[in-house]
């Protein structure tokens, strides 16, 4: 196929058509140069909505037990197109979407059984929306959706989930950037509003069984009141996962934007071993962080915020009103709010019902750590938490800092409601949870989710390396307090790093030590110093 699309019936004559069709409409030859890219880029263009058109015509004598596989390989898009009836696969691989025109998949219209989207390389902008829609009511229990999006690249647009997804919906978006530059028209979407401008958006939408990953990726909102993700119109997962890994969330406009952003009117909510987890996240925000609405629900299942670091106005986690009930658990674990005088979670409406929470290894610049909580039954656990300046060890200190009523396990210390999600773990031995069938990971939770890259150990743990020859590269940190090299030759083409932002917050100083050693062929020793933001958390005296 010549630089276009194809849409494949099996077993049929449809892909040779549109192949033969595609041919002639390049092939031709023009009278001059530039009449020859002149016609060649219409006739592209032309080719992909005509493919798509053919593709929506043919689905009337296709016979129901067969599928169009669609492919779109380069080209652009600048026609509002939708892709659903007949259809069982999509892949859109190097396609730029412009004109700010809407892309439909509608999972409804497509044919019973496994279904796939995949977008690759993809280029959106203008104001362009990539809608995943699903279904209004009850979801048809007849079919699977795998969606793939890698690489997408977008200076104005916005990827949209959109209704029930069908159940053992997995939903994978990496290695993606994604910005909303300015207003959104979301066509496709009565209830949001031009002011919304978010690069991700979850609108309307019950999640059964699915899972949505975000990784590797930055979310950026440049326009007035946008939000780097944006959730409304109720969003309710059961036995399912929302994981953001390893992504930036940034939002620049003004004090009314935030990084991620759950309506007032809207709920979230998690049930039946479900998970909403955060970690190793940077928020980047000029008014709002992590804002949960006033309608949060979490029960048996887990809310967490793991290896998050943020500079906002205020707090980091913000939360208006919800529950935690019983099997509930809120894990604030090395969440830092590195903002002038800022917190690392307000939760003023939320009350704690019979579930548990937990807060460790937090650091806020701000005298108050997390306030506004309401218990009536359950339990808040901490750990080896800062807050303005310094380490906070007594039931005292955290009243101080806005937590009346908590259990303080020491820095050196661990405990299982610390590190374990209670209703699948059987055993917690040496600080080592020991989960029940169902449970996954060093927290037993009900899906695999990735650790914190930084923190961890603390306690005082030393990292010493005494009289050996390093010949691989190495980073040294993982929650220590002091790094310290004696008679070590480095040898090699090999850079042994030494990171301060992974070592430990929670001590009255760190220590690095390097005595007797010999750097020889090549070899690079490196001290990674901190942002000034970070370094305000961090101890006085190195």
């Amino acid at each position: 196929m010549v630089n276009g699309a194809s849409a494949t019936h099996h077993d049929s004559p449809i892909g040779t058509c549109l192949g033969l069709w595609m041919w002639s409409a390049v092939g031709a030859c023009p009278r001059s140069r530039h009449r020859e890219l002149h016609r060649a880029a219409a006739a592209v263009r032309m080719a992909l909505l005509v493919a798509l058109a053919l593709v929506a015509a043919a689905a009337a004598w296709i016979p129901a037990v067969h599928a169009v596989v669609l492919r779109l390989r380069g080209g652009t898009v600048d026609r509002a197109i939708t892709v659903g009836h007949a259809v069982d696969t999509v892949l859109m691989d190097g396609v730029h979407i412009t004109n700010g025109v809407a892309v439909v998949f509608d999972v409804p219209a497509m044919l019973p059984g496994p279904l796939r989207i995949e977008l690759r390389d993809c280029v959106c902008g203008g104001g362009a929306q990539i809608y995943v829609r699903g279904y209004s009511g009850e979801p048809a229990s007849d079919r699977s959706l795998e969606v793939s999006v890698s690489g997408l690249s977008g200076g104005h647009c916005s990827l949209v989930f959109v209704h029930n997804l069908p159940a053992h919906t997995n939903v994978t978006v990496r290695d993606s950037t994604i910005a909303t530059a300015g207003p959104m028209r979301y066509s496709q979407l009565g209830g949001l509003t031009d002011a919304v401008a978010s690069p991700l958006v979850l609108y309307a939408t019950s999640l059964l069984q699915t899972q949505l990953r975000v990784s590797n990726t930055v979310l950026r909102s440049l326009q007035a009141g946008g939000s780097a993700v944006h959730i409304g119109g109720d969003v309710d997962l059961l036995s399912s996962a929302v994981v953001l890994d390893g992504v930036l969330l940034e939002a620049s406009g003004g004090p009314t934007a935030s990084a991620m952003n759950v309506t007032s009117s809207s709920r979230l909510g998690l049930r039946s071993h479900s998970v909403f987890s955060v970690t190793n996240v940077s928020v980047v925000s000029s008014g709002g962080g992590l804002v949960l609405g006033e309608r949060l629900a979490v029960s048996d299942s887990v809310l967490r915020f793991v290896g998050v670091e943020g500079s906002v106005a205020s707090s980091l986690v913000r939360c208006g009103g919800g529950t935690v009930s019983a099997g509930g658990w809120l894990d604030l674990h090395d969440v830092w709010a590195v903002g002038e005088a800022s917190s690392v979670a307000s939760l003023s409406g939320v009350t704690l019902s019979g579930g548990a929470v937990s807060i460790a290894r937090c650091a806020a610049t701000g005298a108050t750590l997390v306030f506004g909580l309401t218990i009536t039954s359950g339990t808040v656990t901490v750990q080896c938490n800062r807050a303005g300046g310094r380490v906070l060890q007594s039931s005292g200190d955290y009243r101080m800092a806005g937590l009346p009523s908590v259990s303080v396990v020491p820095c050196d210390g661990c405990a299982a409601a610390l590190a374990c999600f209670d209703a699948l773990t059987a055993s917690f031995f040496d600080c080592v949870c020991g989960c029940r069938a169902g449970g996954l990971g060093e927290a037993c939770l009900p899906f695999d989710v990735p650790p914190a890259r930084f923190g961890g150990g603390g306690g005082g743990a030393q990292g010493r390396v005494s009289g050996v020859t390093l010949t691989e590269s190495v980073t040294v940190g993982g929650g220590r307090v002091t790094a310290c090299f004696d008679s070590v030759v480095f040898s090699g083409p090999i850079i042994v790093a030494v990171d301060l932002r992974s070592m430990d917050a929670f001590d009255d100083a760190l220590n690095v030590t390097l005595r007797h050693c010999v750097l020889a062929g090549g070899a690079q020793l490196r001290i990674g110093g901190l942002s000034e933001s970070t370094a305000r958390l961090m101890p006085h005296v190195l």
